[in-house]
């Protein structure tokens, strides 16, 4: 018999919220107190309720478009297959996500892909996140 995650609601939840707004209300209800957000949007995690609302809602306002397209579960995570464009970039991403005992969204992990895509994306929110910019270096240029 196949196994999977608990909490798949709560995970419903957070992508019903993500399609509808991001709203803070709802975002704080779903996220653990000290949620981990490990994205690419810097070097460092974020960590706290407060920060991870903040910098999720902020994504939410700048996207033209944020589309979740699949959800997945296993035996201890879920996982949900998105696109998101900002302006004129557009980024396929996955965010991973483990849901605590008590029901509540305690990490996230997203990444993006293609490589020069997720950092033309990252430009768009770095500043605006007071994040330090990325750059792209190839050996020919």
């Amino acid at each position: 018999m196949t196994k999977f995650a608990r909490h798949r609601a709560v995970w419903e939840s957070f992508i019903d919220c993500m399609h509808s707004g991001a709203d803070k209300e709802t975002l704080t209800r779903l996220l653990a107190e000290n949620v981990v957000l490990n994205s690419p949007l810097g070097d460092e995690p974020l960590v706290g309720r407060e920060a991870v609302v903040e910098a999720i809602q902020t994504v939410k306002r700048l996207a033209a478009d944020l589309t979740y397209k699949e959800a997945l579960s296993g035996e201890t995570h879920h996982a949900a297959f998105f696109r998101l464009q900002i302006e004129d970039t557009v980024v396929n991403g996955m965010d991973y996500a483990l849901i605590d005992a008590d029901g509540k969204i305690a990490e996230v992990t997203i990444w993006w892909r293609p490589l020069p895509s997720a950092v033309a994306m990252q430009g768009h929110l770095a500043n605006v996140l007071g994040m330090q910019p990325w750059e792209l270096r190839t050996n020919g240029a």
